[in-house]
C-alpha cells in the first residue's frame, strides 16, 4: 500500500493536466461572437455545414477578386501571369498600407495619450 501512494501523488497531475488540456479543446471548437454574426444565416448559435460551405465559398470569391484586382493593376506585360518582379511591387504595396495604418493607429494612440495627460494635468 506504501508504494501505491506515491504512484497516485504523481498521476494527479497528470490526470488534471489531461482535463485542462481537453477543456481547452472544446474551448477552441466554439465558434466566436464575430464567426457568429457573419456566418450563421440561421442565427441558432450553431455553425453548420452548410453555413461553413458557405463562409469558405464567400471567402473564395473574395480571394478571386482580389486576385484578379491585382492582376489589373499589376501584370504590367499583360500576359495574365504576375511574375517576380510585379510580385515584389505587390508586396512593396502592402508593407507601405500597412506602415501608414500603423502609423495612423499610432497618431491616434499619441493624440489620445496627449487628451489624457492634459486631462491629468487639471
Amino acid at each position: 500500500m506504501k508504494k501505491i501512494t506515491p504512484i497516485l501523488f504523481c498521476m494527479l497531475p497528470l490526470f488534471a493536466l489531461a482535463f485542462v488540456v481537453s477543456g481547452r479543446a472544446e474551448e477552441a471548437k466554439a465558434p466566436s461572437k464575430e464567426m457568429l454574426r457573419k456566418y450563421d444565416t440561421n442565427n441558432d448559435g450553431v455553425i453548420s455545414d452548410d453555413e461553413k460551405a458557405a463562409g469558405k465559398a464567400a471567402a473564395n470569391e473574395a480571394r478571386e477578386a482580389r486576385r484578379a484586382e491585382e492582376l489589373e493593376k499589376y501584370d504590367e506585360n499583360k500576359d495574365g501571369k504576375i511574375n517576380k518582379d510585379e510580385r515584389a511591387k505587390i508586396i512593396a504595396d502592402r508593407k507601405a498600407e500597412k506602415s501608414a495604418r500603423k502609423a495612423e493607429r499610432d497618431a491616434e494612440k499619441a493624440e489620445r495619450d496627449a487628451m489624457k495627460a492634459a486631462k491629468d494635468a487639471k
